[in-house]
């Protein structure tokens, strides 16, 4: 979640921690930005075993009054827990400079952690505030972009790939043309290309940076792009604000797709479709991110498809990762991707890859009641 056309394309290097469970391994990925790893002298002895003893993994995130962060958080101590380490959490209000003087403040205390866990609030000014935490502690960072200015301070990545959620999400809208143009449906743009109008999340937050790239990547000529919009915040009523804004200067053109950064953003563009005299899942199709807040509008059909991002499982891999790499002292280069495994996957004790993608499956109103993932069914793999 974790949540602007023209704008610097980064890359989050990935890869997962438990042999036997990798979909794909390379030692580059999309994107420009240098991939994580823990500094030379940082790497070393670890403890051989990933029971923490009781050792504290400090928590630096965004607030938890958002539904996925909040769900990542239970998570974290879910896992935290069940691997015996103590886990504290500070909260921002999605604000880095408030971050920056959080770290500030829990550095000057002198306390000690065996891994701090890092959700810049924007990563593109959080390099000062991990460059310090790194002299204390490895920082994993998860779901928000590691930068090429900070990846020498980051140990590892684990969580989302915002870039495979943009290529789903334009794959996704690729498959519905397709279908519609199938069924005699005809698109209002040139050429009788579909115009499109793209939901983002708000402008300069990394995440929203990668979704909008990977998408026009992943569609490269298929749309009309009508205009691009930012949400002011990443959640419905942000999506319903935004989409609010930009619907009705394009109704006499025809807006055949609407691509929000997620489905709770998605939620907000359904209630403006409809106060526009727009019928949702019939008169313009609705593909989106990430697959959280209220599913009733997908599983209805008004949405035709999300991409899973399980806060549950991104919690779960922050803490492995961290978990490996105080067992091991060591971190693998190289990016991978996990596989959608029905089981939950043994946690080794072996050096974790540079950073961890999560699986990013579709989520259609067909499938959403068969997923079983890490034993989870949907519902619960969204933390509900």
């Amino acid at each position: 979640m974790k949540f602007p056309s023209s704008r610097a394309w980064r890359k989050i290097a990935v890869g997962f921690l438990a042999a036997g469970l990798v979909t794909s391994a390379a030692a580059c990925s999309t994107g420009s930005s240098a991939a994580p790893g823990a500094p030379a002298a940082s790497q070393g002895k670890g403890t051989g075993t990933t029971d923490g003893g009781g050792a504290l993994l400090k928590v630096f995130m965004p607030s938890t009054s958002n539904v996925y962060l909040a769900a990542a958080s239970q998570s974290i101590k879910d896992e935290a827990k069940a691997l015996n380490y103590t886990v504290n959490i500070v909260e921002n209000n999605w604000d880095q400079t408030e971050q920056d003087q959080q770290v500030q403040e829990w550095l000057a205390t002198g306390e000690r952690a065996a891994a701090v866990l890092m959700w810049p609030a924007g990563a593109a000014a959080a390099t000062n505030s991990i460059r310090l935490l790194s002299a204390q502690a490895p920082v994993i960072q998860f779901n928000n972009l590691v930068t090429p200015e900070a990846s020498k301070y980051v140990t590892a990545y684990a969580g989302v790939s915002d870039t495979g959620i943009g290529k789903e999400a334009g794959a996704n809208a690729l498959a519905a043309v397709k279908k519609l143009k199938a069924e005699g449906v005809k698109f209002h743009g040139p050429d009788g290309k579909p115009n499109v109008v793209e939901i983002r999340f708000t402008a300069g937050y990394a995440a929203g940076d990668d979704r909008e790239k990977a998408f026009a990547e992943a569609t490269p000529g298929a749309f009309n792009m009508l205009a691009v919009e930012p949400t002011p915040t990443v959640d419905a009523q942000g999506g319903f604000k935004a989409a609010s804004q930009v619907i009705p200067r394009f109704l006499g053109q025809g807006i055949d797709i609407v691509y929000a950064h997620s489905n709770d953003v998605a939620n907000g563009v359904v209630q403006a479709l409809e106060q526009n005299g727009l019928k949702p899942g019939k008169d313009v199709i609705l593909i989106t991110g990430t697959s959280s807040g209220d599913m009733s509008n997908l599983r209805g059909g008004k949405i035709w498809s999300a991409t899973l991002q399980s806060p549950v499982i991104e919690g779960a891999l922050v803490v492995r990762t961290a978990a490996q790499y105080i067992a091991t002292g060591q971190v693998q280069s190289g990016d991978v991707t996990i596989e959608s495994s029905a089981a939950k996957p043994e946690l080794k004790v072996e050096a974790p890859h540079a950073a961890t993608y999560m699986m990013n499956p579709q989520v259609t109103a067909e499938n959403n009641a068969s997923f079983d993932i890490w034993g989870l069914s949907f519902d619960k793999l969204m933390g509900k």
